[in-house]
C-alpha cells in the first residue's frame, strides 16, 4: 500500500539530490578549511590569469605608444606599479572570495543537516510499518 507522506518526503529529496543538492553533496565532502582554501587557492589562479589580461590588453591598446615611451620610462617603476595593483587586486579579489566560499560552506552544510534528517524521517517511516 502507498504511504503518500512518504513518497511525498521522497519526492522533496529527489528534488533537492538532483538541484541545489548536488553541490551541497560534494561541498559536503569537504572539511571546512579544506574548501575555503582549495576555492581560494582557484580564486587566486584565476585572478592571476585575469589581471595578466588586462595588462596584455592595455599594452596591447596601444602598443605603438608604449613602444615608443618604453625607451624614456623607467621599467622598474612601472613593474613595482604593476606589482601593487595586481597585490591590491588579489587581496581584494582573495577577500572576497573567503567570504564567498565561507558562506557557501556554511548553508550547503545546513542545508545537508536538513537533508540528512529527512534521511532519518525517512527511515523511521520504512522502520513503522
Amino acid at each position: 500500500m502507498l504511504n503518500e507522506d512518504r513518497i511525498e518526503l521522497m519526492t522533496k529529496m529527489a528534488a533537492y539530490e538532483n538541484g541545489r543538492g548536488r553541490r551541497d553533496i560534494s561541498v559536503n565532502e569537504f572539511f571546512r578549511g579544506d574548501y575555503i582554501s582549495f576555492q581560494v587557492l582557484k580564486s587566486a589562479l584565476y585572478c592571476t590569469v585575469g589581471f595578466g589580461l588586462a595588462v596584455a590588453m592595455y599594452i596591447l591598446y596601444d602598443l605603438e605608444g608604449f613602444l615608443t615611451d618604453f625607451y624614456k620610462m623607467d621599467v622598474e617603476e612601472f613593474a613595482r606599479g604593476i606589482a601593487t595593483k595586481y597585490a591590491v587586486v588579489l587581496v581584494a579579489y582573495l577577500l572576497i572570495s573567503y567570504c564567498v566560499y565561507a558562506y557557501r560552506f556554511s548553508r550547503a552544510k545546513k542545508h545537508m543537516k536538513k537533508y540528512i534528517a529527512q534521511l532519518r524521517e525517512l527511515e523511521e517511516m520504512y522502520t513503522w510499518e
